[in-house]
């Protein structure tokens, strides 16, 4: 059994990098890596068979310049995509994750798109904050074949010049405070429960 001194790995160390390849590390056997006095380096490791991952670690900030020399006419926001940078994840996801910061996307144009998987083409996109969502434009639509909105507490719609409601058929119900708690299918059967006052007959002669 061969020991550690014999085991087959490179180090080439510089005066302020160094090279490995072949040790042992937590992302597994290097296969080659680089690392500054700094901290800062990258490295690709083996993760089984014929697969191999990329860890990259900056103590600082990372910025790419990209698409100098890439010619696109911006003549409306239907254009072909001319790509200056594509990432492409054959299997698996693609995470962000800012632990103390935002993420920002600008651009002429964004767009989500969820195409789904090839075989239920059933994409989807969600959005959820802990505290508030803001949409804001001059002009908002939403197109859907079922919209729902649901409050779990309040709701305001409110315009400040004019509005409308207009639909082939429009269903709203109101509810007091004690019925609140009520399902809106119980409140049926309740109003059929109550006295219709509309029905009552008032005598025509007052007797003293």
């Amino acid at each position: 059994m061969a020991s550690k001194n014999d085991r087959d790995f490179d180090l080439d160390v510089k005066n302020h990098y160094r090279v490995e390849a072949g040790q042992d590390s937590p992302y597994g056997s290097i296969s080659y890596r680089v690392l500054t006095n700094g901290g800062s380096g990258f490295a690709f490791c083996e993760d089984g068979t014929n697969r191999e991952n990329l860890q990259m670690a900056v103590s600082g900030r990372s910025v790419e310049c990209l698409g100098q020399s890439i010619e696109r006419e911006r003549d409306a926001a239907q254009d072909a995509c001319v790509p200056a940078k594509f990432i492409k994840c054959v299997n698996g996801d693609y995470v962000l994750d800012c632990d103390n910061g935002d993420i920002i996307l600008k651009a002429d144009n964004i767009k989500l798109v969820a195409k789904g998987t090839s075989v239920t083409n059933d994409g989807d996109i969600h959005m959820q904050a802990n505290k508030n969502i803001f949409m804001d434009g001059p002009d908002i639509r939403i197109v859907g074949s079922n919209l729902r909105l649901t409050a779990r507490k309040d709701f305001t719609i409110s315009a400040k010049v004019s509005g409308g409601i207009v639909a082939g058929l429009v269903n709203m119900s109101s509810s007091a405070d004690f019925a609140a708690s009520i399902p809106l299918s119980k409140m049926t059967s309740l109003k059929n429960a109550s006295v219709s006052y509309t029905h009552l007959t008032l005598p025509t002669n007052r007797e003293v």
